[in-house]
């Protein structure tokens, strides 16, 4: 595995681990709108989420679909930016793949719901923030220079 390849799995995984995205779309006038979004999965350069085929975000992706999904974990010092073009799609065996008990809360009469779209979000570029805490702990205790507070978050852009 390259390390591009490498930085990806890392991002899938601090994706899985964070779980919750916030899904960034441009409204009709311009204005950047967030809602938050449970991500169902991350597999190959792609983010899969529900959503209702009558929320307004579905039509904010027709007329335009550059997103950005970002993940948070303050915790762990764990933070994740995806920019990427979005689609909805209704792919019936894909919704059952993808199906969860978070997603009947949503959709309570299931699976089958008319109402369930996919969103889907080719990944074009992304960056990660991972906040060594342990060693950044330390170097705070030690009065440490900006530059080795820097050195101690791993941050990685890829595309």
């Amino acid at each position: 595995m390259d390390t591009h390849q490498q930085g990806f799995a890392k991002l899938v995984t601090m994706i899985d681990a964070i779980e919750v995205g916030m899904l960034t779309t441009a409204d009709e006038a311009g204005h950047m709108r967030s809602r938050p979004m449970a991500t169902q999965r991350a597999e190959d350069g792609c983010l899969w989420f529900f959503t209702s085929r009558d929320s307004p975000k579905v039509e904010e992706i027709r007329k335009d679909c550059q997103v950005n999904v970002s993940y948070s974990d303050p915790a762990n010092q764990i933070f994740v930016s995806v920019s990427g073009l979005a689609r909805t799609l209704r792919d019936e065996a894909r919704i059952r793949e993808l199906w969860t008990g978070q997603a009947q809360r949503w959709f309570p009469e299931g699976p089958e719901d008319p109402r369930i779209a996919l969103l889907s979000v080719e990944i074009t570029a992304a960056e990660y923030w991972d906040v060594d805490a342990c060693k950044m702990r330390a170097l705070l205790k030690t009065n440490a220079s900006p530059s080795e507070l820097v050195a101690a978050t791993e941050h990685k852009a890829l595309s």
